[in-house]
């Protein structure tokens, strides 16, 4: 979250999505080759960002950590990054609702700063007036830290000129706009859509429905690809899409899940195995 909460768990080093309750599937190992035939009328592949296609999270637990270390305080950073912690598990659902949500759609700022001038409220109250410098430290330092995973670009390489590619990321327009021109992944996409952009983010289904109407395809001719099961997984299915749920940490699908994904992957290279393409069409650069 960093202050720019996007649904996720309250432990910034939880992926979102995991869920501890439910039963292990016998097909939770990936894509069967039997799915492939179903997967080859997909026109247009859009992914997740954040968790998806770059490790947001281990940036932002970097980040928010040498934060809390050059601040000076009374207290440990662990001690800090436990208050932040327990401050993410009831502003992040503040933050959903008016009026800090018609703040945060725009800019990722004010949110950020009152989660940290909370946090040091609750640990240094002395020390709260270094909200709004610390805010700005803690988001230089996450987007300087934030990375692809390895695989990202080489996939991302085999997908173009075969989909279309799009990208759907929930979260404020300026971080999410940073994110993707600091990562260099602009240029892989012909369509982009940031919830601070349309006022409205995953799991509606008006987002999925405003990118297949994009490309005037059917809802089953487009694969959603990401980490969340209940924004990326639920969001995509409940508008008849496709869904691969990138699931690293082998949670397993909730018992009361209203729909299942079409496949659950460890990597980015298992949508190449869902589309069929070979692995050995990845580049090496």
């Amino acid at each position: 979250m960093g202050g720019e909460p996007r649904g996720c768990t309250a432990n910034p080093g939880a992926r979102c999505g995991s869920r501890p309750r439910g039963r292990q599937r016998d097909d939770e190992r990936g894509p069967r080759r039997d799915e492939v035939a179903m997967s080859k009328d997909i026109q247009a592949v859009y992914f997740d960002l954040d968790d998806t296609l770059c490790a947001y999270w281990a940036a932002s637990r970097k980040a928010l950590r040498q934060t809390f270390e050059e601040a000076h305080l009374p207290v440990s950073a662990d001690d800090a990054m436990d208050a932040w912690r327990a401050v993410f598990a009831t502003f992040s659902e503040e933050v959903r609702r008016d009026p800090w949500y018609r703040h945060y759609l725009e800019s990722g700022e004010p949110t950020r700063t009152e989660h940290l001038r909370r946090t040091l409220e609750r640990i240094a109250p002395d020390h709260a007036h270094k909200a709004e410098p610390m805010s700005r430290r803690y988001a230089e330092l996450r987007l300087q830290y934030l990375e692809l995973f390895p695989d990202a670009k080489p996939v991302l390489d085999a997908l173009r000129g075969k989909y279309r590619l799009g990208l759907i990321t929930n979260g404020p327009a300026d971080v999410q706009r940073s994110e993707i021109e600091t990562l260099g992944i602009e240029g892989y996409f012909d369509h982009i859509l940031i919830e601070g952009e349309m006022q409205i983010g995953k799991p509606a289904k008006e987002v999925f429905e405003k990118a297949s109407s994009k490309w005037n395809c059917e809802p089953s001719q487009m694969l959603f690809v990401g980490n969340s099961f209940d924004h990326d997984v639920l969001g995509a299915k409940s508008a008849g899409w496709q869904a691969l749920w990138m699931n690293k940490e082998g949670a397993p699908v909730p018992d009361d899940a209203p729909f299942q994904p079409d496949g659950i992957i460890q990597d980015l290279c298992g949508v190449l195995d869902y589309l069929g393409i070979e692995r050995s069409s990845l580049s090496t650069r």
